[in-house]
């Protein structure tokens, strides 16, 4: 993270009473380094210093503020059902939200006006000056090659594996500013690090339960950001013993390919053809919850392939947290509630005890708002 980054993220932090002398001892950043970046942000306009009447002797101390409309960073989430786009100030304050249904792939060119078509509008709607657009983060639930700004695939909505998108190459071209893709999940552990209930924890592990199922890692303060080859987190994609299902993504066994939402609603018209009434993965909560012995039957299996993914991930990060996010994921939620129980009948004690887990609190727009962060981390600063 760069000198700039960590300078913003200590005044934000500040709530406006950030003195160089306080940035310096939460960033360990060098003084004079720190009082160099800090200059140069005043120069540009990111920052102001707050005037203040000297009290007693020796130099007041003068605190540093966040411009908040010197730049806007737009995040767009492509998932599975939904793409929701928002546009946060400089402080990441939420200035513009927007959902609409993610149309199935129907090839490049449709794909691109698509996407163009929402940054267009949240640009637009936002009302923010364009000239203080300032980078555009993309998530996806699919593979990323976050590299060089290329969606390899996103099943779920139909793009085939290979598919190859360089979103980053048009809409650079479209909107004069730089772009930054990555998976939805990224995205998520992304917002939870710095915005979410759990923010600054050092170890988080994010779980995504909707449509399908996914994972991101925070590790020791660092984001860990999936590529195809080299994966993090796409739990979706474990192969779970006895379970001979399709994916989207080709393979047989996939954990997704049993408990991911729309899938459930398969299995449940395989299992129960004569229970019309199992219509969506809400409904079958809702009566598993309610003690109806078919619904319960699905979802007791979904559990499980779900703690058996969730619990490989928590062996191999060792995580302080877990939080958990997506339409599948509620409080008093039948599968919620029950997975947690396999969970916790997995692992051994000394593993489990030492766990915090929580819903997001920061709803359906985390990973756009995580996306929106990941573009400012990675381009703020630079020189236009």
């Amino acid at each position: 993270m760069s000198v700039a980054v960590q300078i913003m993220d200590a005044i934000r932090l500040g709530k406006g009473n950030a003195s160089k002398k306080d940035i310096q001892e939460t960033t360990s950043v060098a003084w004079g380094t720190m009082c160099k970046s800090v200059d140069n942000l005043l120069e540009r306009g990111y920052i102001f210093a707050r005037r203040e009447k000297a009290q007693g002797r020796g130099r007041p101390v003068i605190p540093l503020c966040i411009n908040n409309d010197a730049a806007f960073y737009v995040g767009i989430d492509i998932g599975a059902g939904h793409t929701r786009a928002v546009v946060c100030n400089l402080s990441f304050n939420t200035v513009y939200m927007d959902e609409v249904p993610t149309p199935r792939y129907a090839g490049s060119e449709q794909f691109f006006a698509f996407l163009r078509e929402r940054v267009e509008a949240a640009v637009v709607q936002s009302r923010i000056e364009r000239e203080k657009l300032e980078g555009i983060g993309v998530s996806v639930s699919g593979n990323v090659d976050f590299e060089n700004g290329i969606i390899v695939s996103g099943g779920n909505f139909g793009m085939p594996f290979g598919a190859n998108l360089n979103i980053a190459e048009y809409l650079s071209a479209e909107f004069g500013v730089p772009i930054y893709a990555m998976t939805t999940q990224a995205a998520a552990s992304a917002a939870e690090y710095h915005f979410g209930e759990m923010a600054g924890t050092p170890n988080i592990l994010t779980v995504g339960c909707g449509i399908g199922i996914g994972s991101g890692v925070v590790s020791e303060g660092q984001i860990m950001i999936s590529r195809p080859g080299r994966l993090v987190g796409h739990i979706g994609h474990i192969l779970v013993s006895g379970n001979r299902r399709l994916c989207s993504c080709g393979f047989r066994g996939c954990l997704e390919s049993y408990s991911g939402g729309n899938n459930l609603v398969s299995v449940a018209k395989e299992k129960f053809p004569h229970r019309t009434d199992l219509d969506s993965a809400r409904t079958l909560d809702l009566l598993a919850a309610a003690g109806d012995a078919d619904a319960q039957e699905i979802m007791n299996t979904a559990a499980a392939y779900n703690a058996a993914g969730i619990a490989s991930m928590i062996q191999l990060y060792i995580p302080e947290a877990i939080v958990f996010g997506g339409g599948q994921c509620r409080a008093d939620g039948y599968l919620f509630n029950r997975t947690l129980e396999e969970i916790r009948s997995i692992l051994p004690r000394e593993r489990r005890e030492n766990i915090k887990t929580s819903i997001s609190t920061l709803g359906k727009y985390q990973s756009a708002l995580g996306a929106a962060r990941l573009v400012f981390e990675r381009y703020f600063g630079d020189n236009k």
